[in-house]
């Protein structure tokens, strides 16, 4: 019996390339799937030197769909696919995509569909009916063209597998770390605290210089508050992870929301041109859409400040049910943040629809990036994600001076942090 194309000899050339790349760079798996064997080999001759974030690239050959599923059982880590239409079926290659994404449920392996024969699988049609990464027609595929498709289909790849690697090693923080029932008493006496520090106006602010990595401009200031409990200052975030009290968080929203706009009327009183938009979070999970538009406009009359002054932090889950809000707010000029991403599971199609205008990388993959790789391949990926979205990318908590070096040689657009400028009490 002749073996399977996939476990035929490949060219020395590539047994090089893979021992010059040493174990730290292991190859990206490239499956091509046609059933033209010069099309193998042309394909094999452009890519023979190509490689994709110093990792070598490495291709296998299916001559037909059949083959092709036998290689991915045993190539669980395939990235890309590069697929014909018409093979030992008129209909093989769109098969073999049914297999992959709905048997295989590999949602994540990039598959750009090739075809010589384009009536047998009209581009609208295969675009809307099955979930491909791409549609080319063979005759367009010069070989500069080629490259560009596999490296933007391994980048997009390589995106992918690391915010699914995020999302699997991070666990947002908890204060309260029982799996035991609520200490009600306890929670009743923090509200009682945090009613008295807003009676009282005993919570402190501190404003956080965000930095435009390329010019070194100050770009904005996240308002950073902290309120005062027996159990120590608690921080926006702690808060709405210990109360669900709708009325409390409604009222701790509108202060800081005061707050906010007494410090960008300062900034632009004080002549700073343009003035740094003032980043704060938002805590309210029960107010309506109409209910966030109204208190936001209200507190930008009062302060006689346009929306340009404003920026709001979501988290994923709040950005999606307030998504009417957001929008509204946007068309003021008001921005929207997404803050800690990769700490929620957001799909790539759930963060088109969410369209904040920046994405915040959470310190815990900010403050090691220079040490952990990992760390550094979400970094990469997520200011990647968010330049090809139209989105700025802001890094969180940069430590030091090596760290800023990296997000600012990455492109990322914005930093804060001590290598940047401490906070300062206002």
């Amino acid at each position: 019996m002749t073996a399977p194309s996939w476990l035929r000899s490949e060219p020395a050339r590539a047994d090089a390339s893979r021992a010059l790349a040493g174990p730290q760079a292991p190859p990206w798996h490239v499956l091509l799937v046609d059933d033209a064997p010069e099309i193998h080999e042309v394909t094999r001759l452009v890519l023979a030197d190509a490689a994709f974030s110093g990792r070598p690239i490495e291709l296998a050959s299916a001559l037909s769909a059949a083959e092709a599923r036998a290689y991915l059982a045993a190539h669980p880590g395939t990235a890309l696919i590069l697929l014909d239409v018409v093979m030992e079926a008129d209909d093989a290659g769109l098969e073999l995509v049914r297999h992959i994404r709905d048997t295989l449920e590999d949602r994540d392996v990039q598959i750009i569909l090739r075809t010589g024969q384009p009536g047998m699988a009209p581009e609208r049609d295969v675009i809307t009916r099955y979930e491909i990464n791409g549609y080319f027609l063979k005759t367009e595929l010069t070989a500069q063209k080629l490259t560009s498709i596999v490296v933007t289909g391994l980048r997009t790849y390589e995106t992918i597998k690391a915010l699914r690697c995020a999302q699997t090693l991070a666990a947002a923080p908890a204060i309260n770390d029982t799996d035991g029932p609520i200490d009600r008493e306890h929670e009743r006496a923090i509200r009682a605290d945090l009613e008295a520090a807003l009676h009282d106006d005993t919570w402190r602010v501190q404003a956080l210089p965000q930095i435009d990595l390329a010019s070194n401009a100050l770009r904005g200031i996240e308002m950073q508050s902290a309120w005062p409990t027996k159990v120590g200052a608690l921080s926006p975030e702690q808060i709405a992870a210990l109360t669900d009290d709708a009325a409390l968080l409604q009222s701790l929203d509108q202060a800081m929301l005061r707050r906010a706009c007494a410090i960008a009327r300062d900034c632009r009183d004080s002549g700073n041109t343009p003035a740094p938009r003032v980043s704060m979070p938002l805590l309210s999970k029960h107010l309506t859409d109409e209910q966030l538009i109204a208190m936001v406009k209200t507190s930008l009359a009062d302060a006689n400040l346009h929306g340009d002054a404003l920026d709001l932090q979501f988290s994923g889950a709040l950005l999606g049910a307030r998504r009417l809000a957001a929008r509204a707010l946007q068309a003021l000029d008001v921005s929207i943040t997404l803050v800690d991403f990769g700490l929620e599971r957001i799909s790539l199609f759930d963060l088109q629809a969410l369209r904040p205008n920046r994405i915040r990388i959470h310190s815990k993959f900010v403050k090691d990036v220079t040490h952990q790789s990992e760390c550094a391949v979400v970094a990469r990926a997520i200011i990647a994600l968010a330049h090809t979205l139209g989105l700025s990318a802001i890094a969180d908590g940069v430590p030091d001076s090596d760290v800023l070096q990296f997000f600012r040689w990455e492109g990322c657009d914005i930093g804060q942090g001590d290598a940047l400028g401490a906070p300062r009490v206002v």
